[in-house]
């Protein structure tokens, strides 16, 4: 006489399930953090940027006058087609702040933007004294200078 073998059950386990789920949110709470940081220096590549080419239309300008430009707009840039989410901002050097020697660019991410929450380089700055451009960044805690971390 022939036995008919049991049917076998096609499917998954509802610990297999679980176990595999388990594995995913662990591959998702290490990779999260290191995507949104990676999303994050990208994005101060453009703020980079935007100092670069605020130096460089600083000195067409400078060429063209006696003094260094005073506003993004004095030099003809469109600064959020660089960079939607930083905002660059322009002041003087010196003891009587003036353009005549230089100037500080600075770039500070938009209020409510997406770079908001980058707490390690709230501000990028470019001072240029003579004709001697030094680099600079500062974050959270307290203002902390955080140049190594923010300038390639």
């Amino acid at each position: 006489m022939r036995t008919c073998p049991r049917p076998r059950r096609h499917g998954f386990t509802l610990i297999e399930l679980m176990v595999a789920l388990a594995i995913a949110g662990i591959l998702a709470a290490i990779a999260y953090p290191a995507y949104t940081s990676h999303l994050q220096r990208g994005r101060r590549a453009d703020a980079i940027s935007a100092l670069t080419a605020v130096m460089q239309a600083q000195e067409r300008f400078r060429g063209n006058s006696a003094t260094y430009a005073s506003s993004i707009s004095e030099l003809g840039l469109d600064i959020s087609q660089i960079t939607p989410l930083y905002d660059v901002t322009l002041s003087g050097v010196g003891a009587v702040p003036g353009f005549g020697i230089g100037y500080v660019a600075t770039a500070t991410p938009i209020s409510g933007g997406k770079q908001e929450k980058d707490v390690t380089c709230k501000t990028l700055t470019v001072t240029l004294t003579g004709a001697t451009p030094r680099y600079s960044a500062t974050g959270d805690p307290g203002n902390r200078d955080t140049t190594a971390e923010c300038w390639p």
